[in-house]
């Protein structure tokens, strides 16, 4: 659920995503978190997202935070790709 949410996001702001993963906290060392990257061709970007974020969504609860993090991440692949 959490590809499709970050491709809908990507495509309204004109980004073209071409991979995307995502990395339970846990085998980091943080509980309740996941690292999503996603990015473009030549351009990767990461953000740190809670778990419970990802239950709202799954459950069509409004979740703010979570669309924020987001695009805010996706805000700053533009601005990468912009750089080079």
């Amino acid at each position: 659920m959490i590809y499709k949410y970050v491709y809908d996001l990507a495509r309204q702001m004109g980004i073209s995503l071409t991979r995307m993963s995502v990395v339970d906290g846990r085998s980091v060392g943080c509980l309740g978190v996941h690292l999503l990257y996603f990015g473009t061709t030549d351009k990767m970007v990461s953000a740190l997202v809670h778990q419970s974020d990802l239950d709202d969504l799954k459950n069509d609860i409004c979740c703010d935070r979570l669309e924020l993090k987001i695009r805010v991440a996706l805000a700053r692949l533009e601005i990468n790709k912009s750089s080079h």
